[in-house]
């Protein structure tokens, strides 16, 4: 899942690349998948980013369109027909729906510890590994794939079966902040948040590091992320994408940044795909060991 908030951002990094005049007259083709926005409705979610996207576009040097889907195939299809050139999705969503060799890199969200994902518990839940999870209380993100995913995946090798198999209860909130709020107050026993949302609750009250311990960083890239054609030129990227630390330097730009609770916009490279991947390959090399192990019996 990816917030409304996340696109803006990424949307609004569009107006402050354009500084200097771009390489190629190209076009910059957004496109953005809707079925990753889940914590807003999507007649919010089209309202909001046209608003916003008229505005940016004004101060573009170069022509910029953004479109919107409900449907992955088709926006992959446009992708191919090069009706859009720029794809807005989750890690998740990007890996399953478009082969390795139609994109190539983007940006997305750089601050502290935005790259990973943590593993907490309460220092008197009795959880000191994973292993502990057994039987345990476990919030996770809301409609968050990547965080199903690793739950779901430390419980096959774990347990050699399901969290439900295994006991595991889970419980949801939409954002990081909240699940560490339900941790500390104990209406859980531990938590997978993202890296920065942990960082920025422990900060406003230092009692959450007295009370809460790391079981477990996980280095995987959870939030929004854009990640351009590859046919798009090298120049026009490198243009768009190498305007990124100027994000900070405007007012706009800075408060975006600080509603997003990140502190800056960075380049990345595809291969920051890699741990999604090596994860869905891990969970389905579990999956067929050992609950086809079990459905045989």
């Amino acid at each position: 899942m990816i917030g409304l908030r996340n696109l803006l951002l990424l949307i609004w990094l569009f107006a402050a690349q354009a500084i200097a005049a771009p390489p190629t007259a190209e076009v910059l083709r957004i496109g953005s998948d809707l079925n990753a926005l889940r914590d807003v409705s999507r007649s919010d979610v089209e309202a909001s980013l046209k608003v916003w996207a008229n505005e940016m576009m004004k101060v573009l040097d170069v022509p910029a369109e953004v479109h919107f889907y409900s449907n992955v195939d088709e926006m992959r299809r446009d992708l191919k027909a090069g009706k859009i050139n720029f794809v807005i999705s989750d890690g998740v969503s990007l890996l399953r729906n478009f082969d390795p060799d139609e994109l190539t890199d983007g940006f997305g969200g750089g601050g502290l510890d935005e790259d990973n994902m943590v593993l907490l518990a309460r220092k008197n839940s009795g959880i000191r590994s994973e292993h502990d999870l057994r039987g345990k209380r476990v919030v996770l993100l809301s409609e968050n794939d990547i965080s199903d995913l690793i739950l779901e995946t430390t419980c096959l090798h774990q347990f050699h079966t399901t969290c439900a198999q295994s006991g595991v209860i889970v419980s949801r909130e939409m954002r990081s902040r909240q699940q560490v709020l339900q941790l500390f107050f104990g209406k859980v026993d531990a938590a997978l948040v993202r890296g920065y949302g942990y960082d920025l609750a422990a900060e406003l009250n230092p009692q959450i590091r007295d009370q809460l311990v790391v079981i477990k960083r996980i280095h995987i890239y959870p939030s929004a992320l854009g990640l351009f054609s590859t046919g798009v030129s090298q120049p026009f990227r490198d243009y768009v994408i190498g305007k990124a630390p100027l994000m900070q330097d405007y007012p706009r730009g800075r408060q975006i940044l600080d509603v997003m609770q990140t502190s800056r916009v960075v380049r990345y490279p595809k291969t920051i795909l890699d741990p999604i991947r090596d994860l869905i390959s891990e969970h389905d090399e579990l999956s067929r060991r050992y609950l086809k192990r079990t459905a045989a019996k």
